[in-house]
């Protein structure tokens, strides 16, 4: 008995080969070995404690023959071969060899039955096709119910706070002849096999990673050389590729690492519109823009519930002005305001993006903060598919930092932000008139453009000139001029009775971009 890598598996699988011994015929078979539970079902963890306990309900299930004393049937139609094998394993009435049936054409309703019997999947076969030998083919498909794959262990993370030896395993598998990451998995683990699995790894650590992408981790990596397979369980592949919520199984020792591909097929399929109106738009779907596929979520959710605007129409939105918003947003980092609910529901400020759990084509800076006395991962949107990214995690608003990292502790302009108490835009822009006399007799240039429904924002040009403490205190200095000459109208403090005037840069770097912002000309 040998695995398809030729790995010998006589003396494992003993009782097998003890009752395939009674066969009075010299055969060539093709099957899968198991190990049955008390319900009858396969358990590949069951599979993998009997390759050391030599305990469980072990048996052979055979779906092919290839020789035939001396014979070569491979050029066989497939239901040609099975007859034969039929009428083989009938004649010898073994026990722990089974013949693997199958169900003609009837694939649907099988696959149904399948899925209601909560089993692995079901191999479809063209019946007329003929055996190749060490090949793969469509001819035979496996068709999944529960997510399974084969991956490379290329590498492993340090294990934190009570766990031993260590935290995750790195995974892989090649996609064409480069070699991918797809993913950590770190939970199926007991202390026993972390100890057994580290004590297999140590002989091939390497301190050359064995992928030439980056791995997008902040754990400590020890890497391994891609030798080692195993097999893993998880929800769903996500759109960059990453197994999500892998569980690890087992070590696949009957298979090499070079047989182990990223197919395709297994990947999200792309929505091919660019743009649908709200009446097609599915709530979920995927979005090609460029080389990069974005899945998009609750795209019916409704957002805006007096105007019935969706989160479908808000990312559409920005969809359409990417070309115009993206150079304003170039290489900013970004404080993200995200509304899961809606324009009046609860929002929060995400700042720090989680490396493991996000997409790994996403441009990110690690910075200093001082509120957190330590880096966090910022997300730097200089592309379309970035900009949607964030408008699907429900950033209504986009809120860059007004300096670039080229300059980061000079931002490129102040902000002056008035807004109104109450729905009185012309106080507002008479506000907006006195920040623009104050800073003539400055002789100093600045801008004037709409913000949400009824503020202003006032920008002055900076030019990388000035850390935000210098301009911090400029810009309270022109707010406190400003206020001066309009007593009655404004404040500096936020106040449901008077309308304000203040500058964001006295409490963050940040400043708020609307999608429904238009400039003044």
């Amino acid at each position: 008995m040998f695995s398809r890598n030729q790995l010998s598996f006589t003396s494992n699988f003993r009782p097998v080969a003890d009752e395939l011994k009674k066969i009075e015929h010299n055969v060539v078979l093709d099957g899968e070995v198991v190990v049955e539970n008390t319900s009858g079902r396969s358990d590949f963890q069951l599979l993998q404690n009997y390759l050391k306990a030599q305990k469980g309900n072990l048996k052979y299930y055979v779906f092919d023959i290839l020789n035939l004393d001396g014979n070569d049937t491979t050029n066989l139609k497939l239901l040609e071969r099975k007859e034969l094998l039929q009428l083989l394993l009938k004649k010898e009435k073994l026990s722990n060899v089974i013949y693997s049936e199958h169900i003609k054409a009837k694939g649907i309703n099988f696959f149904k039955l399948a899925e209601r019997n909560k089993t692995e999947g079901i191999m479809a076969k063209k019946s007329d096709s003929t055996y190749l030998v060490g090949k793969r083919s469509d001819d035979w498909l496996k068709i999944k119910i529960s997510q399974q794959e084969e991956a490379i262990i290329i590498g492993i993370t340090e294990p934190k706070n009570s766990r031993a030896y260590f935290g995750a395993l790195l995974l892989g598998q090649y996609d064409g002849k480069d070699l991918k990451f797809i993913g950590k998995c770190g939970t199926g683990f007991t202390e026993a096999s972390l100890k057994e699995l580290y004590s297999k790894f140590k002989p091939i650590f390497t301190d050359d990673p064995p992928v030439s992408e980056r791995v997008p981790l902040r754990d400590k990596i020890q890497w391994m050389k891609p030798e080692m397979v195993c097999q893993v369980k998880f929800t769903e592949w996500t759109q960059d590729k990453h197994l999500r919520h892998p569980v690890y199984l087992g070590l696949r020792i009957d298979k090499k690492a070079n047989e182990v591909k990223f197919i395709k097929s297994k990947s999200v399929k792309t929505h091919k519109k660019q743009s649908v109106s709200k009446n097609e738009r599915e709530s979920d779907y995927d979005l090609k823009v460029g080389k990069t596929t974005l899945h998009l979520t609750n795209q019916n959710k409704v957002y805006f519930p007096d105007d019935g605007i969706t989160k479908g129409d808000i990312v559409n939105y920005y969809n359409e002005v990417a070309d115009l918003i993206l150079p304003y947003l170039k290489d900013r980092p970004q404080s993200m305001n995200r509304f899961p609910n809606g324009i009046n529901g609860q929002s929060f400020y995400q700042k720090d993006l989680d490396l493991d759990k996000v997409p790994s084509w996403l441009k990110t800076k690690a910075l200093y903060s001082e509120s957190n006395d330590a880096e966090i991962d910022y997300l730097i949107c200089n592309d379309k598919a970035t900009l949607l990214y964030m408008a699907n995690l429900g950033c209504i608003e986009i809120n860059p930092w007004n300096s670039t990292l080229k300059k980061i502790d000079n931002p490129n302009w102040i902000v002056i932000d008035i807004d109104p108490a109450k729905e009185e835009f012309k106080e507002v822009v008479r506000t907006a008139l006195v920040v623009k006399e104050v800073m003539d007799e400055l002789n100093t240039e600045c801008y004037c453009k709409t913000s949400g429904a009824t503020g202003l924002h006032v920008y002055i040009p900076l030019g990388e000139k000035y850390d935000y403490d210098t301009v911090k205190i400029f810009a309270e200095l022109v707010s406190h001029e400003v206020q001066s000459r309009l007593p009655d109208t404004t404040t500096l403090e936020r106040s449901i009775k008077k309308e304000i005037i203040k500058s964001i840069l006295t409490s963050c770097k940040t400043v708020k971009v609307r999608h429904w912002q238009r400039p003044i000309q």
